[in-house]
């Protein structure tokens, strides 16, 4: 699983104080005991002058055979208020590509994993 984490406006914190709010907030929000694996992409967090970046996809591959991929953000807001929609896909190939995908954003370093909060 994917997720956006974002710093608003005037927030000076720390990038990794960021990622470790956002993560205690997943851990307490989340409802079930088994976690998924969550990364996100940490150029969303930078305060330099660059271009930043939003990790706009929201697609979770299920044990290399199923795919989720929808217009909701994983947020409050988005499960509770807002239209959505999302299409649940049961190919191997295509589950297969879009785990390689974003195992390469991984192995490369554009997404990290979520970090792990007690």
């Amino acid at each position: 699983m994917r997720l956006t984490i974002e710093r608003r406006h005037g927030d000076t914190s720390a990038a990794d104080a960021i990622a470790i709010r956002f993560a205690t907030d997943f851990k307490r929000n989340w409802p079930g005991t088994r976690r998924p694996d969550v990364y996100y992409d940490p150029r969303s967090v930078d305060q330099g002058d660059g271009p930043g970046a939003v990790l706009h996809a929201k697609a979770v591959v299920h044990d290399n055979e199923q795919v989720f991929v929808t217009s909701a953000n994983l947020t409050q807001n988005a499960l509770e208020r807002n239209i959505e929609a999302g299409l649940l896909v049961r190919d191997r190939s295509l589950a297969q590509a879009l785990a390689d995908h974003f195992q390469r954003l991984i192995d490369t370093g554009l997404v990290m994993p979520l970090p792990s909060v007690p």
